[in-house]
């Protein structure tokens, strides 16, 4: 944990980032390449390309257990990959078999396909914490479908909305990015299996039905074409995993706005001493949401580490390997870390409905300003009325008088429904019917997080 960090202090504490970091720690990432490696001796050993004797040799002596991490690290640094001193570590265990270890292969299949297999293992729970946000957003999107607000263009008072319509607004986003966030993933779910350059030529004519048995054994896509230099699929999931975050974040910069004293028509979730002041006993910082756009900040740097890993040199590039997966493995526990927060925050978040309705009348009518132009218009034209309302905008502005009564006194009379928050919300309704449709889980009840749990 990194003290002067807030993402880091708030985040690295949640489950999601606790769960998705072990899923990409030592020990996971060493059992993901054993897993390969077992998986390929078992394919090769049914197809006659190695003793069947030596398959199950090598498929019983790769196991964590007869892994010395320790002195597997060391042999790492001193070679600079870690599957030669990893495959050299096995071999020996395995005895006279240990010559049918790692046969026809490389070192970036094992490493590529290691990383697709933890990718798929972490997403169903990084995608079901981002389902739960959506839920819990379409709860409060129902809720408040007819709960009055101000609507804000440029921080200005623009327009009345719904919170319900605002909740929707948020979800249409975030669900849309977990959904290609699960797209991505899933293309990221593809076996490497090309050996030296990509060719198979290793195994002659035997190369594409390992490949296929080895896909099928580790449930993984089967390319048309070794991947070795195109990263494209690593680099789509690091993208989707940025744009995921930069969702919660746009929600979450929304809520620390409303939590302005000003405007206090949202509070966090109240925690003793979470978000207080060291100095001003008062204080109750959004530290929740900063915390989520912080880890969106930085989330959204890592796609150029991933673009410059697309930029391979010929059939095996150089210098990328550690800096795509570093980039990859910081994105995902970012993001789950990011999507556990939320959870907490949308789950607790208190809504202060009589601030939001006495913020609509804090300019005096001015954001009925719209709706009282529409009314106009009828009769003077859309141009006409608008250069009128703005004339009668500003001198109640200045003047600090009601529009109704400025409009009135120049002989304009204005409706009382034009000036009734919840009788100028517009077509909202039908469009939070719209996105709870789309984001409504299934209607088995079978995944709870709906469509976001395609992998």
């Amino acid at each position: 944990m990194q003290l002067a960090t807030i993402a880091e202090g708030l985040i690295s504490a949640t489950p999601g980032y606790r769960e998705t970091t072990a899923r990409f720690d030592d020990p996971s990432t060493v059992e993901a390449y054993l897993t390969f490696e077992r998986a390929l001796a078992r394919v090769q050993g049914a197809l006659g390309i190695i003793p069947a004797d030596a398959a199950a040799t090598v498929v019983e002596v790769c196991r964590l257990e007869n892994v010395d991490l320790d002195g597997l690290r060391a042999g790492t640094a001193r070679v600079g990959y870690v599957i030669v001193p990893l495959v050299a570590m096995l071999a020996e265990k395995a005895g006279p078999h240990g010559e049918w270890l790692h046969y026809g292969t490389t070192t970036q299949d094992v490493m590529d396909t290691g990383l697709a297999l933890q990718l798929r293992d972490a997403a169903p729970g990084l995608l079901g914490t981002l389902g739960e946000v959506c839920q819990l957003l379409a709860s409060l999107a129902e809720a408040h479908r007819r709960t009055p607000m101000a609507g804000r263009s440029k921080l200005q008072h623009a327009a009345p909305i719904s919170f319900g319509y605002r909740c929707a607004v948020w979800l249409d986003q975030i669900h849309r990015r977990a959904e290609r966030l699960a797209d991505a993933l899933e293309g990221a779910a593809t076996l490497q299996y090309g050996g030296a350059v990509g060719t198979l030529a290793a195994l002659g004519a035997d190369g594409i039905a390992v490949r296929e048995g080895l896909a099928r054994e580790l449930g993984l896509a089967e390319p048309e074409i070794t991947w070795h230099v195109s990263r494209d699929r690593f680099a789509d999931a690091t993208h989707a995993f940025s744009a995921a975050t930069a969702a919660l974040a746009k929600m979450a910069g929304d809520i620390t706005f409303l939590m302005a004293t000003e405007v206090a028509e949202l509070r966090e979730p109240y925690s003793n001493g979470r978000g207080s002041s060291s100095t001003m006993p008062q204080k109750r910082n959004p530290v929740i949401s900063e915390a989520i756009i912080e880890a969106a900040r930085r989330t959204r740097l890592l796609p150029a580490a991933l673009l410059e890993a697309m930029t391979q040199d010929q059939d095996r590039g150089i210098a990328t390997a550690y800096l795509e997966r570093g980039a990859i493995v910081d994105a995902a526990r970012l993001t789950a870390g990011a999507a556990s927060l939320a959870v907490e925050l949308v789950g607790g978040l208190e809504v202060d409905v009589a601030r939001m309705r006495t913020n609509l009348g804090a300019t005096g009518g001015l954001i009925h300003a719209e709706a009282a132009m529409m009314a106009l218009s009828a009769e003077h034209g859309r141009v006409a009325a608008h250069t009128l309302l703005h004339a009668l905008c500003h001198e109640a502005s200045v003047q600090r008088r009601d529009l109704a009564e400025v409009a009135a006194a120049k002989g304009y009379a204005l409706a009382p429904e034009i000036f009734d928050p919840g009788a100028g919300l517009g077509s909202q309704d039908a469009m939070i019917d719209a996105v709870l449709a789309r984001t409504r889980p299934p209607a088995n009840g079978s995944a709870a997080t709906g469509a976001v749990t395609r992998p």
